[in-house]
C-alpha cells in the first residue's frame, strides 16, 4: 500500500525551515490480517518539501503523486515515477505544462480506463479546487476537461476516484451540508 502521512522526526512533528508541516509518502506491506508491516519512506521524500496523494496506474508500474519539490511549475504539481521490478523508482518526472499550472494541481487518480483525474485551482473551473480529467497516455497533447456539475461547485472539490467498473466512486468537497 502507498499512503501519505505527516512528516515526523524521532516521533515528533517535523516542521521545515518555513515552520510548515510537510507530507511524505510511505510504502507498506499488508498481511492477511490487514496489519501494515515493513513501512518504508518513498526515497524522494524531503524535509524541505511535501510529497503526497500517491496513486498507481492499473498495471502498478507507475506512481503519480503531488509535490512542491524543486522543478515544480506552480504551488504544487503532479509528478510520476516508474516503479522498477526491483521495487526502486526512477527519478520523478513533472507531468508538464498541459497539466501543471502556476496554481495547485493535486489529488491525482488513474481510473481503470487510463483517465487521469486531478484537482486544480488554476485551470478554468467553477470554484476553488475543481476536478479535471485527461488521457494519461497523452499528457502533453490531450485536452484538460472540467468534469462539471454535479461534481464541481463553487467550493473545493477534490480526491475523485472511481471503482474498477467506472460506475461508482467518491470525491471530497467542503460544500455546506
Amino acid at each position: 500500500v502507498y499512503f501519505t502521512r505527516n512528516s515526523y522526526y524521532k516521533n515528533k512533528k517535523f516542521l521545515s525551515t518555513t515552520r510548515e508541516m510537510k507530507l511524505s509518502i510511505y510504502i507498506a506491506d499488508v498481511d492477511e490480517n490487514g496489519e501494515w508491516n515493513n513501512i518504508v519512506p518513498f526515497p524522494y521524500n524531503s524535509n524541505e518539501y511535501s510529497n503526497g496523494h500517491p496513486t498507481l496506474s492499473l498495471d502498478g508500474k507507475t506512481m503519480y503523486f503531488t509535490s512542491n519539490m524543486p522543478g515544480t511549475v506552480g504551488k504544487t504539481d503532479i509528478f510520476k515515477v516508474a516503479i522498477k521490478e526491483t521495487g526502486t523508482f526512477t527519478l520523478p518526472e513533472n507531468l508538464g505544462g498541459n497539466v501543471n499550472t502556476p496554481g495547485r494541481e493535486m489529488f491525482p487518480f488513474i481510473a481503470a480506463d487510463g483517465t487521469l483525474y486531478f484537482s486544480s485551482d488554476y485551470h478554468e473551473g467553477m470554484g476553488k479546487l475543481d476536478i479535471f480529467k485527461t488521457d494519461s497516455d497523452e499528457l502533453e497533447l490531450a485536452a484538460i476537461q472540467n468534469i462539471g456539475e454535479p461534481f464541481n461547485s463553487r467550493r473545493d472539490d477534490f480526491a475523485f476516484m472511481l471503482s474498477a467498473n467506472l460506475n461508482e466512486g467518491y470525491f471530497s468537497s467542503n460544500r455546506p451540508n
